[in-house]
């Protein structure tokens, strides 16, 4: 009975630390969980979340998609230009229930992670930045973790 009472209290109160926001389009709808307190600016191109949008260059989750089918076999060559670029192999995760690649790159005070998955005929792509030194990773890959796209 306890544990049933702290997974109840666990469960408010991460629902009191994020809030779902959802994006419609004619075609799907996706959402994810943003951290309490932080913004979202969509321009109708790029949705952006960030614990102050006056100031995205140090921290930031930004995510865009586009009609594109998946391809079949090896990474598509536009990533896989980027990929060539940088230093950290590609890695591969879910996101939304498909797999994701995904790849890293590290500049002398920041962390950028791009990310790729296909889902209903659509590529998206995300992009999260944070400065080495902060306590950003964990809540921006929580976003990434929280992603949902239906049609």
């Amino acid at each position: 009975m306890r544990s049933i009472i702290s997974l109840l209290i666990l469960s408010i109160s991460f629902g009191l630390l994020a809030q779902r926001v959802a994006f419609e389009d004619p075609d799907l709808s996706f959402s994810f969980k943003k951290p309490k307190g932080w913004e979202v600016v969509d321009d109708g191109y790029v949705v952006k979340v960030s614990p102050s949008i006056a100031d995205t260059s140090t921290t930031c989750f930004a995510i865009t998609y586009f009609e594109s089918p998946k391809p079949v076999g090896d990474i598509p060559l536009d990533l896989q230009l980027q990929i060539d670029s940088t230093e950290t192999p590609t890695s591969k995760t879910k996101i939304a229930g498909e797999e994701a690649n995904w790849f890293e790159e590290t500049s002398e005070n920041f962390i950028s992670r791009h990310y790729t998955f296909f889902k209903f005929n659509q590529r998206f792509e995300i992009t999260i930045k944070y400065p080495i030194e902060s306590k950003y990773d964990k809540k921006l890959k929580s976003i990434i973790r929280s992603i949902k796209v239906k049609q």
